[in-house]
């Protein structure tokens, strides 16, 4: 799913707080722009002091804000986390998101990985059918958002490498234990992640959806920084992603 219209504004701040050790929550006041705005689409944020803009997915909208689930791990979003009051500058809503309407009579599987949860919260607010979260990071301290999924009536599995909270290890294998043939994936996450779902989707011959993380400098497709080879060809993850068919990405 894609929106023609994109804007390059300044917007007011409501909030910019710490959620959890490291990762900040900004919410913006936009009116309009919201229904412009698709589950996997991102915006391009402007930081004070920083060249390049930073990508950021949409995380979640209510009324007439949205927010902007983000991990301090760079100058920019370290700079952007200090920011608690007045205006902020966004491009966007950019990128194509997920398809909410060809697979609506499957069963809804989320897959996430770390911050890769911050854009899936989006898409499990849109999607008509509630279905099962299957959601992994390295410890129970970086686990997000588990209320506010099952709040919209998820079912909610977990895993951590450490084994502090849920599965000890990967979510993946928790995710080929239980995987059926009529269920559809909407998966975001690391590389190593979504490579490793693209296996398991393909020997359980099952459908389904990724959205890519990749380093974006112009988020309009114009620097080919952020190429990814899908279906045989070359694409650009800000302007044709970021979300793909699980089947056609090659990682």
């Amino acid at each position: 799913m894609c929106t023609a219209k994109r804007f390059d504004k300044n917007y007011e701040i409501i909030s910019n707080k710490e959620v959890c050790r490291g990762y900040f929550e900004l919410e913006v006041k936009t009116g309009n722009v919201l229904k412009h705005c698709s589950p996997g689409q991102f915006f391009m944020i402007e930081v004070p002091g920083v060249f390049l803009r930073r990508p950021i997915s949409v995380h979640s909208i209510k009324k007439d804000t949205l927010s902007f689930l983000y991990k301090v791990v760079g100058k920019g979003t370290m700079i952007l986390s200090g920011i608690s009051s007045g205006e902020i500058r966004l491009l966007g809503p950019l990128g194509k998101g997920y398809d909410l309407e060809t697979y609506k009579a499957f069963n809804h599987v989320i897959v996430a990985g770390g911050t890769g949860i911050a854009s899936v919260h989006f898409l499990a607010m849109k999607l008509d059918k509630k279905g099962i979260l299957y959601y992994g990071a390295r410890s129970s301290k970086d686990l997000l958002c588990l209320d506010k999924f099952k709040k919209l009536g998820w079912k909610v599995e977990v895993s951590t490498e450490d084994g502090s909270k849920g599965y000890r290890g990967y979510i993946t294998d928790v995710l080929e234990k239980n995987l059926k043939s009529d269920d559809i994936i909407f998966a975001c996450g690391p590389a190593p992640m979504l490579k490793k779902v693209m296996e398991i989707a393909k020997l359980k011959n099952v459908k389904g959806f990724a959205s890519l993380e990749e380093k974006m400098a112009c988020g309009l497709g114009n620097c080919q920084g952020c190429a990814v080879k899908v279906d045989g060809k070359i694409k650009m993850t800000c302007k044709d992603g970021p979300v793909f068919k699980i089947e056609q990405v090659e990682l």
